[in-house]
């Protein structure tokens, strides 16, 4: 893929997005899908109430038509879009729920985890399929050594899937803060996937990170419109998709490390809380709140944490190649 068509490819995303949002957020609003802020939430957020929310479908939509004028689909795109609807669906299904029923949360933990492991045996059949001796066969950072997993092949990528995907979603809290963090994500994997002459991953992740930028216009602070879990659990799905397809499972703790720590502070949030009498290491968690009740805005905050993935992604480049 030459130069114009990668930016031809982000420039028709990032507009399609842009176009879609014109006209799908002013529908959230008429029909009042508006999001339901948490009353345990930081108060400042009390005043985002009833602001539009399911915007991930902008998202997944600018997805289907960006990959549908491309027409370049493969085994590989399949799985990785399989990923990406299907958690995708998860968040959806969670959104609606929620919606209908007024509240922050629609489907229990329970609920979720049985969707996510189904999708997840769904997702390692098909890898299987694809590459029946060496699916099971990770790349290890630092040392350029492929390890084989062999059986834990089929622990590792549930739990890679399922991890991934949650941490993603938490990572979602502020204005813009999911989007920001992920864009500098995506530069590496195309480049990785073009080292791996893999086409129609390269058209995939073209087509989202021009989906989110463009979703970016509405969603930075002040946001008009939220992604919901139906973005964030779409994006998830594509990120955890695209480091499998890739064999950069092991670098992903590295240029996602935003999504490692948010997930790690809800861990040990409640783990403290479990074991020490109620003690509270964050004054709120995830730690994107944290900072919150610690005084800083949040644009700051999206800022400083999107230097942060940079920096990763940075990193996990030297370490790549």
């Amino acid at each position: 893929m030459d130069i114009n068509n990668i930016a031809i490819t982000i420039l028709m995303s990032i507009t399609t997005s842009i176009i879609l949002g014109r006209f799908i957020i002013p529908i959230l609003r008429k029909q009042r899908i508006g999001q339901n802020i948490r009353d345990d939430g930081p108060q400042s957020h009390l005043a985002k109430q009833g602001t539009p929310t399911m915007g991930g479908v902008i998202i997944g939509l600018t997805l289907i038509i960006g990959l549908f004028i491309a027409r370049d689909f493969d085994l590989p795109l399949i799985i990785v879009l399989i990923s990406t609807f299907c958690f995708g669906a998860v968040g959806f299904i969670d959104d609606f729920l929620g919606l209908i029923l007024k509240r922050s949360m629609g489907l229990d933990a329970k609920q979720k985890i049985l969707l996510q492991i189904v999708f997840s045996i769904i997702m390692m059949m098909l890898l299987k399929r694809y590459n029946p001796t060496g699916f099971s066969i990770i790349r290890v950072p630092f040392i350029n050594y492929d390890l084989g997993l062999g059986l834990f092949a089929y622990i590792y990528f549930p739990f890679l899937l399922i991890g991934t995907v949650n941490a993603v979603n938490l990572t979602d809290g502020l204005d813009g803060l999911l989007s920001s963090v992920t864009v500098p994500i995506l530069p590496f994997l195309f480049v990785v996937a073009m080292g791996l002459g893999m086409t129609s991953i390269q058209s995939f992740i073209l087509v989202l990170l021009g989906a989110i930028l463009g979703f970016l216009v509405y969603n930075s602070n002040k946001a008009s419109v939220f992604m919901g879990d139906t973005g964030s659990m779409t994006i998830g799905g594509a990120i955890a998709g695209l480091a499998i397809i890739t064999n950069t499972t092991l670098f992903l703790p590295i240029f996602g490390i935003i999504y490692v720590i948010e997930a790690g502070s809800v861990i040990i949030q409640v783990i403290s809380y479990k074991t020490r009498n109620k003690k509270r290491v964050f004054l709120m968690s995830p730690i994107h709140h944290h900072y919150e009740l610690k005084g800083h805005n949040e644009q700051k905050i999206v800022t400083a944490f999107t230097v942060v993935s940079t920096i990763a992604v940075l990193l996990s480049t030297i370490l790549y190649f």
